[in-house]
């Protein structure tokens, strides 16, 4: 599958649901990385207004702050859902999706909830999803912003389904950080 392809289909996804991987098995625990410092992301989070949490934040922006030093290109909009959805492509390396959905709760829309697992990033409820495509090297996390938004991460790119969930958990918990409170 070419990465225009990927592409295309994480961010067909990110409108629908942004499910993305494929893997062996299930990610048992918490989807969280180890030994993450805690200023690696801004510490102001925006407040969002009205009954849009995301009012204010550009996905592009976040994936250009998580993504720093580590020579992805500057963010751009995706073509499906320009307005909710960006993605940075480092070729050789990986492609990594951020979705702000506000009409769409953390746990709705999973296709096939045999290949997702529960779990936290940061205090808030998140899935991580595997499978989805069938492609291999793919992983999306989805995090709970308020009762009915979210925030899709994914990854996907020449590594194993095993490494990019590992990676996709990793970009989750600095993104979290960025985003309004779930409060």
């Amino acid at each position: 599958m070419t990465r225009a392809v990927v592409l295309r289909a994480v961010l067909t996804s990110a409108t629908l649901v942004l499910v993305l991987s494929a893997c062996d098995s299930k990610v048992g625990g918490t989807p969280q990385a180890a030994n993450t410092p805690s200023g690696s992301a801004s510490s102001t989070k925006p407040s969002g207004t009205g009954d849009n949490p995301f009012t204010g934040l550009s996905p592009c922006t976040i994936i250009d702050q998580v993504m720093a030093g580590e020579g992805f290109p500057a963010a751009a909009p995706g073509t499906v859902d320009r307005e909710r959805s960006c993605a940075s492509n480092k070729p050789g390396d990986a492609n990594v999706g951020v979705a702000l959905q506000d009409n769409t709760g953390y746990d709705q829309g999973i296709p096939d909830p045999s290949k997702a697992s529960r779990g936290h990033v940061g205090a808030r409820n998140a899935i991580i999803e595997r499978g989805s495509i069938g492609a291999a090297g793919q992983c999306t996390i989805s995090i709970e912003v308020k009762p009915n938004s979210r925030a899709l991460v994914s990854v996907s790119g020449n590594d194993t389904t095993e490494q990019a969930c590992d990676r996709v958990t990793a970009i989750a918990v600095k993104v979290e950080k960025l985003l309004p409170p779930n409060t």
